[in-house]
């Protein structure tokens, strides 16, 4: 897999702008503005936002996964696990044409459901105990 320098913008990696926003929605006007913020200072909130739009996945894609891989239920602003969500969301035809972050997804979802597995023995655990 290729190697990202996360120091860098969406507007750098991929070699221009968007410009301005020409419609004046909250969210268009906030996907503008994250191109131009370096990849090391995203937030889970705006891997999600960007993530679900289905911009720059080839760059951002491999940012949540590492997230993703320590900490299977990285959250945006929504929910926990919300930023694992979005990334579960996008369209089936990307993951078959990107086999290496398919492989990486893989490995989130066997993070998850191990950890799955460990607090539902907790729980029944607790559950028997009688409280």
């Amino acid at each position: 897999m290729r190697q990202i320098d996360y120091t860098k913008t969406l507007d750098e990696l991929e070699g221009g702008s968007w410009g301005e926003p020409d419609f004046k929605s909250g969210l268009v006007i906030h996907a503008h503005a994250l191109r131009k913020k370096p990849l090391c200072e995203f937030s889970n909130e705006d891997l999600r936002l960007l993530i679900l739009q289905e911009i720059s996945l080839d760059f951002l894609l491999p940012l949540a996964l590492d997230r993703l891989v320590e900490n299977p239920l990285e959250s945006g602003d929504l929910y926990v696990g919300d930023l694992l969500c979005s990334v579960l969301k996008v369209d089936r035809k990307y993951w078959e044409s990107n086999i290496e972050l398919k492989i990486e997804l893989s490995e989130v979802i066997e993070h998850y459901e191990n950890a799955r597995e460990i607090v539902d023995k907790h729980i029944n655990n607790y559950r028997k105990s009688g409280w």
